[in-house]
C-alpha cells in the first residue's frame, strides 16, 4: 500500500492518470539505479539537518518504491472523499517526473475496475491498513479482505498481526498518519448515527462556528433541514439554509439543483452529504448564481475535528471525541 499524500489528495489524479508516486526530493537523480547505500548518501547530502530516525525511515521507503516494488505487484491506495482503497497492478519502472506539482517519481499502474468500500473490511482489517508509513506492506489476509469487499463478496479470515516495519519514523510523519487514521475512525462513527443526530450534529458544528441554530420541524421541509444566522430570530444576514442528506449513496445533480431552486434572495446554501456527491452535483454547485457549499463526510469530519474544543454539551454527546497529546 501506498499513501496519496496527506489526507489523500493525489488519490483522485493518481486513479485518472494510472499512476502511484513518492514526494521525496532527489533532484532528479535516477534512484532506480541506486542501491541503499547511494539512496542514503544522496538523502544525507540534500538533507544534512535530518535525525538518523528521519533518514532511516525515507532511505528505507525510498528504496521499497524504487527496488521492492515490481511489475506485475499488487498496490493499494485510499481516497478518503469517497471512502474506497482502489486495488491496482504495478505496470512500471520507477521514473523521475517533471510534473509541476510535488510529485518526485512515480510508477505506472493499471487499476481494477472495482474498489473496496472501508465500511465491509473487517476491523482488524480497517486497523491494519492504518499503517504509519507512507509505502508498506498488507499482509495476505488484508488483502483478501480487500479483494472481497471490492468484488461484493464476504469470507472471514483472521489478522496474522502487525506487518515488519522499521520502528524508526520521523515524529512529523507519524504524527499526520495517526492524524488521518484518526479522521478515518471518526468517519466510522458518524456513519453509525441515524438521521436524527446527524441533523443535530450539523446544527451543533455551526453553532461552534459561531452561527444561531436551529433544526426545521420534521415533514417537508424544501430542502431545510436547519437554519442558522448570525443572531437567535433569523433575521440578520449571512442566513445559511442546509441539507442534510444521512446515507451511503452519492447525491446527483438533480438534487442539488432542486436545492438551490429552494433558496431566497440573501440565503446562503450548504449541503450535507455524507454519501459525498457526483461530479455532476459539484458542477451544479459551482455554477449556481448563489453561494453555495457541498460537504462530504470527510470534508464534515475535518471541520468537526477544528471546531470540537468550542462545540456544546449536547453535540459532544452525539460524536465524542478524545484528544490525543503529542510531544513538540
Amino acid at each position: 500500500m501506498i499513501r496519496a499524500g496527506r489526507g489523500g489528495i493525489y488519490a483522485a489524479s493518481w486513479l485518472n492518470e494510472s499512476r502511484i508516486g513518492i514526494s521525496w526530493d532527489f533532484n532528479g537523480k535516477d534512484i532506480s539505479s541506486m542501491n541503499r547505500e547511494q539512496i542514503r548518501a544522496a538523502w544525507t547530502s540534500t538533507h544534512p539537518d535530518d535525525s538518523k530516525n528521519k533518514v532511516a525511515s525515507s532511505v528505507g521507503q525510498v528504496y521499497r518504491f524504487a527496488h521492492d516494488m515490481e511489475r506485475g505487484q499488487t498496490i493499494i491506495i485510499y481516497d478518503p472523499s469517497s471512502r474506497l482503497y482502489h486495488i491496482g497492478t504495478i505496470n512500471g519502472d520507477c521514473v523521475p517526473t517533471s510534473d509541476e506539482d510535488e510529485i518526485t517519481y512515480t510508477r505506472a499502474v493499471i487499476w481494477n475496475e472495482s474498489a473496496a468500500p472501508r465500511d465491509a473490511l473487517k476491523q482488524s482489517s480497517k486497523n491494519s491498513l492504518g499503517g504509519i508509513q507512507t509505502v508498506f506492506t498488507v499482509s495476505d489476509d488484508v488483502l483478501k479482505d480487500l479483494q472481497d469487499a471490492a468484488s461484493g463478496t464476504t469470507a472471514p479470515a483472521e489478522p496474522t498481526g502487525d506487518d515488519e516495519e522499521n520502528n524508526s519514523h520521523d515524529d512529523e510523519e507519524i504524527r499526520a498518519a495517526t492524524y488521518d487514521n484518526g479522521i478515518e475512525l471518526i468517519k466510522d462513527r458518524v456513519n453509525q448515527l441515524d438521521w436524527e443526530d446527524m441533523e443535530h450534529l450539523v446544527a451543533g458544528l455551526l453553532k461552534a462556528m459561531g452561527y444561531c441554530t436551529r433544526i426545521t420541524p420534521k415533514g417537508p421541509d424544501g430542502g431545510r433541514d436547519v437554519i442558522a444566522s448570525p443572531d437567535a430570530l433569523g433575521l440578520e444576514s449571512p442566513r445559511i439554509v442546509v441539507e442534510v442528506k444521512h446515507r451511503k449513496v452519492s447525491m446527483g445533480a438533480p438534487a442539488i439543483r432542486s436545492f438551490i431552486g429552494g433558496l431566497r434572495a440573501g440565503d446562503r446554501g450548504l449541503y450535507v452529504s455524507t454519501g459525498g456527491f457526483t461530479k455532476e452535483a459539484r458542477y451544479e454547485a459551482d455554477r449556481a448564481n448563489v453561494p453555495m457549499r457541498l460537504l462530504d463526510l470527510d470534508g464534515f469530519v475535518r471541520h468537526y475535528v477544528d471546531v470540537y474544543d468550542t462545540t456544546d454539551e449536547e453535540t459532544r454527546d452525539i460524536l465524542p471525541l478524545t484528544r490525543i497529546w503529542w510531544p513538540a
